[in-house]
């Protein structure tokens, strides 16, 4: 609705100033890189994603994205509220710290490609179906073309696999050096496998099977939910 374009943007913008400097007091309170416990990385995520969409924003005039992007950013703010305060300096144990902002940075810059990939992919859906229906209301001439959604899903997803792969070969190391094996029967480590094996395929699909279009983009969507799944749900159950 036009009479909301205006404040959405200034109120999404003024929101993104607010996380700057809470996070820049949460960096200053600890006087370390925000990402040795999950409220910290929540953060850290909300943040990285907030800032793309806000200079894409900027840049190009088009808020189609945040309709599916803030809410999940919403999401992932709202409940890192509800998690354990920084304050007390998480165990470590003898953990090499430089691996851990390793395996956290890279794990996140994954993350950033993959919801951008969700969104892309959710956003081909709807403009899929307005194409079926000969719905041409506003959203649809505010979406790109059929084509560019699709092509950008693979994009952020091929850059999205080799970030995550990193991250979970990092994070094994990291692990190995609290557990006695390499492997363990973790929730987390189980489901962070599986979500890693699932965008592994992606690529494979597409060149080997032809997949693109509408196929796609629901393993865009699917892979997303379970992305968000893992890191809202099951960092619960691991321990």
């Amino acid at each position: 609705r036009r009479e909301y374009v205006q404040l959405a943007r200034w109120s999404t913008r003024a929101a993104w100033l607010v996380q700057t400097a809470a996070l820049a007091l949460l960096m200053a309170g600890e006087g370390r890189f925000p990402v040795f416990s999950l409220f910290e990385v929540s953060h850290l995520l909300a943040w990285l994603l907030m800032t793309v969409y806000v200079a894409l924003e900027a840049r190009q005039g088009n808020q189609a994205a945040g309709s599916f992007l803030t809410p999940v950013i919403a999401a992932v703010v709202v409940l890192s509220l509800a998690l354990p305060k920084s304050g007390v300096e998480p165990y470590l144990g003898n953990q090499p710290t430089l691996l851990i902002v390793w395996h956290v940075g890279v794990t996140l810059l994954g993350y950033a490609f993959f919801i951008g990939a969700f969104v892309a992919g959710a956003l081909y859906l709807i403009q899929d179906r307005n194409l079926r229906r000969k719905a041409f209301g506003p959203i649809y001439y505010m979406l790109p073309p059929l084509e560019s959604l699709d092509l950008w899903s693979a994009r952020l997803i091929q850059i999205g696999f080799p970030l995550l792969t990193l991250g979970v070969a990092t994070g094994l190391l990291v692990a190995h050096s609290t557990w006695p094996t390499l492997w363990q029967d973790d929730p987390k480590v189980i489901y962070t496998i599986a979500v890693w094996s699932v965008y592994g395929l992606y690529p494979l699909l597409r060149r080997l099977w032809g997949w693109g279009g509408r196929r796609a983009a629901w393993w865009s969507v699917l892979g997303g939910i379970a992305l968000l799944f893992n890191h809202m749900v099951i960092n619960f159950t691991s321990g």
